[in-house]
């Protein structure tokens, strides 16, 4: 099973931006955010997202991974938007 993530990136003088838009359809998942790292994220203001669990440069097993987001304690059919900065 694998998330569903539309991307939108965009370059903000010497950052990216990527807004993600996620589905969920299994508790834990690593979201390969297109960048080689994260720098900062935030959750949207999305209440299918409250019981998530997310880390920035790790992947779902909590290996330092550059450039994914790791995500547990989702419920299938979740929706989250995220906002990534980074490089």
């Amino acid at each position: 099973m694998a998330y569903t993530i539309s991307r939108q990136m965009s370059d903000m003088g010497d950052q990216r931006v990527a807004i993600l838009k996620i589905t969920a359809d299994a508790a834990t998942q690593t979201v390969y955010t297109g960048m080689g790292h994260v720098n900062a994220f935030m959750v949207g203001n999305s209440s299918g997202c409250s019981g998530w669990k997310i880390w920035a440069n790790s992947n779902a097993s909590g290996v330092a991974t550059e450039g994914v987001i790791g995500i547990s304690g989702a419920t299938s059919g979740d929706q989250c938007f995220i906002i990534v900065f980074g490089r």
